[in-house]
């Protein structure tokens, strides 16, 4: 049995109260924590999948507003979980950041359908700066 950890922060922008819902697809425990106490500080609320099948079971019933997803995973490879979710309709439309400590990771961009590359290990800022960036840009986009 796998234990999902959800976390709610409270964050605000602007004096508006900003939480999104952010899915971290993460096999190793100490980055997940790292990444679920940054994105908990800015106010969002984080579920943490440890791998490929919990990471598809808890993007299609918890409907995140963005995935952070490591590719290196055991079983489902994150490569194939961005496929099969880019494939769905329910799914087809969140942003993804994908993330890995492999060299090829910019190699294979295109070939990963993510909105965001990051290199691992990752700059806190950088993260906080694609995550924002992606965010913004799917609340404009469902404004339209």
């Amino acid at each position: 049995m796998t234990i999902v950890s959800l976390a709610n922060g409270r964050g605000s922008k602007g004096g508006i109260s900003v939480s999104s819902r952010i899915l971290v697809v993460e096999d190793q425990p100490d980055v997940a924590q790292l990444i679920e106490v940054v994105l908990k500080g800015e106010g969002h609320t984080v579920a943490i999948a440890p791998d490929g099948a919990q990471g598809l079971m808890l993007s299609r019933d918890w409907k995140p507003d963005l995935i952070l997803m490591d590719i290196m995973l055991p079983g489902v490879d994150g490569g194939t979980l961005i496929s099969r979710l880019r494939q769905e309709a329910e799914t087809a439309h969140l942003p993804i950041i994908a993330m890995s400590a492999s060299r090829t990771l910019r190699d294979r961009s295109d070939e990963l359908q993510a909105d965001a590359l990051l290199s691992k290990p990752f700059d806190v800022d950088a993260l906080l700066v694609q995550v924002q960036f992606l965010l913004s840009r799917g609340r404009d986009d469902s404004e339209s």
